[in-house]
């Protein structure tokens, strides 16, 4: 019975030597993979950094102060929230213009009189109420912005938003750019 038992323990003892140098074997892989992985992260965040960054750009913002529900006749009000966000977590930028078009494109409101700086991952925003109608269907903004070295652009959307009854509406208008300022002025 000794041996019988002295058998299965060598038994034992063979399986959860084989199990461990598989687990190390596989751990090894693991690394080299997860190592590979995040060279690969690294290149691509090098790659963004290099051909994403600017010094200042022109962006486009389509906004919308109603829009048509069933026929021309019928509106939809709806309150538009213009967001900048500085998405470059070391470096600031500047805002120089805000500006509000209406569908035929006659300037409505400018919304800053003198720049404005924005901190690295910091915010801002400028809001039109429901009840301004002055933009129309075909409103937007324009924003200008810079930066005294290149950085991360900016993330600036719109978003437009209304309820009613039981009846609820929202979406975002993504900027576009328009222009990139050129390093040499």
């Amino acid at each position: 019975m000794k041996c019988f038992y002295t058998a299965i323990l060598l038994i034992t003892l063979t399986i959860i030597g084989c199990s461990e140098q598989q687990e190390s074997s596989s751990d090894e892989e693991s690394r080299a993979k997860d190592t590979v992985a995040d060279s690969v992260l690294i290149e691509q965040a090098d790659s963004f950094n290099r051909t994403s960054s600017s010094i200042g750009q022109l962006i486009y913002v389509p906004v919308y102060s109603h829009i048509y529900q069933r026929d021309r006749e019928k509106t939809f009000n709806l309150t538009t929230t213009l967001s900048i966000r500085n998405a470059d977590p070391y470096r600031t930028f500047t805002i120089s213009r805000v500006d509000y078009y209406d569908s035929r494109g006659n300037l409505v409101q400018q919304y800053i009189d003198s720049e404005v700086k924005i901190d690295p991952l910091a915010s801002t925003s400028y809001v039109i109420e429901e009840r301004d109608l002055r933009g129309g269907v075909g409103a937007n903004f324009l924003v200008s912005w810079e930066s005294e070295e290149p950085i991360i652009p900016p993330v600036i959307e719109a978003v437009n938003i209304s309820t009613s009854n039981q009846q609820g509406v929202s979406f975002l208008s993504v900027g576009r750019v328009l222009q990139e300022k050129s390093s040499i002025e």
